[in-house]
């Protein structure tokens, strides 16, 4: 929204340009040396990004190619020009250069052409790029232009920094539920920020400032793995707060370390949260290494006591930040760009060493992290420390071009300067002192379970933990875990190897009468007995100690054997949100349960009158209730309609740029309670925009989610019980699942209407069905003319969402059809009924900005026979479409790491084309609402539970792989 003018606001959105502007970019970069290559050696304007150099097993001659080779192969490996630049070629290239024509090549088709010849080809000789690329040293040329970015914008960092983080202050007090919190919150901000006056002076965010009010400042770290970008600040009371800039929620306050372990266990137990948690750590840290086993299997560690109180990986080193705390942010974001570049880029050293040395161990690792990581490192994280993620960021990471990704850091800095100058006083009233008022202890009471905290039953743990992670007697712990392994005639060692057996295939311990293997975790000092079958995984895992008698045994598994507190089983999904009472009053249109049954299964034919069974006298009774009630609705929804005075229209937010989702949400609800998204229901980008949101609208209060396509009568009681367990009934998953497969949603599982009731549910929204059977189903024996699914739906979704806002007052979001929003062929949208927003969500090609502004409308269809479509705001998002033309599964996986889930012969698979080039099978198995795969040789996802298909598939492409919708 146009905001009155103000100097400071305007100088800090100008450093905060400039700051982006300023940042190299190395996607960029990598695409700029790849122009000039094909310019210099093709004399060639394509666009780099579709050229590949593919790597094959074999070659035919072809005297019309350029190389005089032909490939008619799947290639085993594929790189396009930009991502060549990055990586170079390998040890075994440079020492074989004369020999990289034969099996390589560069081509305009991707690794699913199938024939690579004269057709396709670029022409250009890998060996004369290879020798172009030790001639520019690209990774030197990048470092150098990183050391001159912060040479020359580290103080504006550091501003922008401090300025973020008061950002997030200020919306730390305004949704902290105590006056307490609140407190605790101010007194953090003066005391790492110095500030009393409101808003701050560009002066006072450039000063340095010593942390003091008694607030001591560490970092946070994972078994000594110190997090790059997050603080950790112990208030004199005792409790921790840690920041982590980038996030939706950037401050956390725990009263006690065990409220701190519990939160890395909630914010690690799934791939995508993982992922989130592990992008503050530096790329070297994440996987093993000569030292220690890594922080991803520390984090598999972590779990083996996830009902325990504390875990000694956590905060290990406790290292003390003695200095300003925005400049130790600035230090540490440049340490960790220089970190990543030299991970992430081949420089000409690195290749020499890797020729002379031949120590292959950091270049396998390089190859599995880039796998995962390719982005651009620098930009992506300046806006992490300096704005909010979201649609924004992911501009920043995701765009086609350079002045995307800084759009998208340039909007997310923005929305923390907004947030800034829009708030009042960190005090609640001007002037208002920031400190903890006396009654908060001075020292933090021990962490102790309340003694009326029901336990949970072995049912409810068998029902939801995995069956991995479900506690069991010692003595039945390491069953299966045992191998064949012979000790006998074996000596064990001493001193730190004390009790350890060495074999040729790992190390072993005895326990009773039994061998087990097990790994050493360097960072913990101590061992574990591991998966003999799958030795490289901590998924599975027994930590041991030696007793006084010095012999090995498992480490006590704390309180999971002795009463497990039933709140703790949310960690696997049960949800720790109690919603309001489902005190609904039926509508008179709604069928009675004895009828929901007889019509579940009913077809459209039956349940029109076109067929007519007179052996099933019952349900043909139930079909005439059915359109009897549907013609009372139809009736009533249009004399409704006709004479219904509307509420006063919202004023609408507008922005004098793109904004970022908070931005958005934020202007739309400071003017109304209620927002109603519209869309094309085979779209993602609507989808996507409130499950990446979803935390943002919980942040604005949103207590409800109504959604169309549910039922009042069929639904509503399932929804009821999900919203307090997050556990879906089979007819309720069954029915979702339909609705994803019937509306074309996203195949992978992640953007599907599923996964936006999940995501509201864990973010605590309630979902609430707005549609009936009666108004849903259209199966009439004679149409009636007119828009009358609209008329019916907005009538009965009006009447369901007033009479529910009576019950529990709250900001609420609806889902709905682009036709259901605001009003169309002259039916009232739910925008108009209920004085809400109405915001229409499109998809658009990738490449192409985010847009945001005030919905121009689709035009009629009059071949069609549609009305306009108009709503009262657009957002217009890029994202790949879910679906493209059906192929087979061999034409479609073409390319080596391409995988997809698919159901063959009635079990569902997922299959990938492997290094072999062949297809390979792999069933996905289920743990009660878990699902899983067997695969030993892919350690990160071996038997790894996940909660949902599109977190397994998250997690199988975080080892590298390549999604691909059928």
């Amino acid at each position: 929204m146009p905001q009155s003018p103000n100097p400071q606001r305007a100088q800090l959105q100008d450093i905060a340009r400039q700051l982006v502007v300023n940042c190299p970019d190395m996607r960029q970069m990598a695409r700029e040396v790849a122009v000039d290559a094909l310019k210099k050696f093709a004399r060639s304007s394509l666009d780099p990004d579709t050229v590949y150099l593919h790597r094959f097993k074999a070659a035919q001659s072809n005297p019309r190619s350029f190389s005089g080779w032909e490939h008619r192969e799947l290639p085993y490996q594929s790189l396009t020009l930009p991502q060549l630049v990055m990586q170079r070629f390998d040890a075994n290239d440079q020492d074989n250069a004369d020999l990289l024509g034969y099996r390589t090549g560069f081509y305009r088709e991707g690794a699913h052409a199938g024939v690579f010849d004269e057709r396709n080809e670029v022409p250009m000789a890998p060996a004369d790029v290879l020798r172009y690329f030790w001639q520019i040293d690209f990774s030197s040329v990048f470092k150098q232009k990183m050391q001159a970015f912060w040479a020359d914008s580290a103080e504006s960092f550091r501003s922008m920094a401090k300025a973020n983080f008061l950002s997030k202050v200020v919306e730390a007090c305004e949704h902290a539920d105590l006056p307490e919190q609140r407190k605790r919150y101010r007194l953090l901000a003066r005391a790492l920020a110095g500030v009393t006056d409101w808003p701050p002076t560009l002066e006072q965010l450039q000063q340095t400032h010593v942390p003091d009010q008694g607030v001591r400042l560490h970092a946070f770290d994972i078994g000594g793995y110190v997090a790059s970008d997050m603080l950790r600040a112990v208030l004199p009371d005792g409790y921790q707060v840690l920041y982590m800039p980038g996030e939706v929620t950037a401050l956390h306050l725990f009263a006690n370390p065990a409220q701190l372990y519990w939160w890395v266990l909630q914010n690690t137990n799934a791939a995508d949260n993982r992922a989130r948690l592990m992008a503050h750590f530096a790329l070297s840290s994440h996987a093993e290494h000569p030292a220690g086993v890594g922080l991803e299997h520390l984090i598999d560690l972590l779990f083996s006591n996830w009902a325990g109180s504390a875990h000694d990986a956590i905060n290990l080193l406790d290292k003390p930040v003695e200095k300003d705390a925005f400049s130790y942010l600035r230090d540490a974001a440049r340490q960790r760009m220089s970190d990543d570049a030299h991970f992430a880029l081949r420089s000409n050293a690195d290749l020499r060493k890797q020729m002379w040395v031949a120590d292959l161990h950091a270049f396998t690792r390089f190859a599995g992290a880039m796998a995962a990581f390719d982005w651009p490192v620098a930009l992506a994280a300046v806006g992490a420390g300096l704005g909010e993620t979201g649609l924004s960021i992911d501009e920043a990471i995701n765009g086609h071009t350079t002045a995307e990704r800084q759009a998208g850091v340039i909007g997310a800095v923005l929305a923390s300067i907004d947030t800034l100058f829009n708030a009042t006083l960190l005090g609640e009233e001007t002037g208002e002192a920031i400190q903890v008022d006396s009654e908060v202890p001075a020292v933090a009471e021990p962490y102790v379970e309340a003694e009326d905290e029901p336990l949970a039953t072995a049912e409810d743990i068998d029902a939801q933990v995995p069956a991995p992670l479900r506690p069991t007697p010692a003595s039945q712990r390491l069953a299966t875990f045992e191998t064949n392994a012979l000790l006998d005639g074996e000596k064990p060692g001493v001193g730190k190897m004390q009790g350890i057996y060495s074999l040729a295939d790992g190390f072993y311990v005895a326990i009773g009468d039994f061998a087990y293997q097990v790994r050493y975790v360097g960072e913990l000092k101590s061992w574990v007995v591991i998966d003999p079958n799958a030795p490289f995984s901590f998924y599975r895992n027994v930590p041991i100690r030696l007793n006084a008698q010095q012999q090995w045994e498992p480490v006590a598994q704390g309180r999971l054997l002795g009463g497990t507190p039933r709140f703790r089983l949310k960690l696997w999904g049960r949800s720790d949100y109690a919603p309001p009472p489902a005190e609904r009053i039926p509508t008179p249109y709604e069928l009675l349960p004895r009828q929901q049954a007889q019509l579940r299964s009913v077809d459209d034919e039956q349940l029109s009158g076109i067929t007519y069974r007179a052996n099933q006298p019952h349900l043909e009774e139930a079909c005439d209730l059915f359109r009897t009630l549907r013609s009372t609705l139809l009736n009533d929804a249009k004399e409704y309609l006709s004479t219904v005075e509307l509420p006063p229209r919202p004023q609408l937010p507008l922005f004098e740029s793109n904004p970022a989702p908070k931005q958005i949400l934020r202007g739309c609800y400071s003017r109304c309670d209620g927002v109603v998204i519209g869309e094309c229901h085979a779209h993602l980008g609507s989808k996507r925009f409130l499950i990446d949101n979803m935390a943002q609208l919980r942040k604005q209060k949103v207590k409800v989610l109504y959604l169309e396509h549910l039922l009042t009568d069929f639904h509503q009681a399932d929804l009821d019980a999900f919203n307090r367990t997050g556990n879906m009934s089979q007819h309720l998953r069954d029915y979702v699942a339909e609705l994803d497969r019937s509306q074309a949603t996203d195949s992978s599982g992640r953007y599907t209407f599923q996964q936006v009731m999940r995501t509201a549910q864990a973010n605590q929204i309630r979902v609430q069905a707005i549609d009936c059977m009666a108004s849903y189903r259209q199966a009439w024996l004679a149409t009636p003319t007119g828009p009358i699914r609209q008329q019916m739906m907005n009538f009965f979704a009006h009447r369901v969402i007033a009479a529910d806002q009576a019950l529990h007052p709250s900001k609420w979001i609806a889902f709905v059809g682009n036709t259901h929003t605001n009003t169309f062929d002259g039916v009232p949208g739910l925008a108009e009924l209920q004085g809400a927003i109405g915001l229409r969500i499109e998809d658009i090609e990738c490449g192409l900005p985010v847009r945001f502004g005030v919905d121009p409308g689709i035009q009629p269809d009059q071949a069609a026979n549609l009305a306009a479509v108009k709503c009262d705001l657009l957002l217009q998002v890029p994202i790949a479409p879910a679906h493209g033309v059906a192929r087979t599964l061999e034409e479609k996986l073409r390319a080596v790491g391409s995988f997809s889930f698919t159901q063959v012969e009635g079990t569902l698979q997922m299959i990938h084309r492997s290094k072999d080039l062949t297809l390979h099978y792999t069933p996905i198995q289920r743990d009660g609402t878990f699902y899983y795969i067997d695969r030993a040789s892919w350690p990160r996802v071996d038997k790894r539970r996940m909660p949902s298909l599109a977190q397994l598939s998250t997690l199988v492409t975080s080892n590298g792989l390549t999604f691909v919708p059928l």
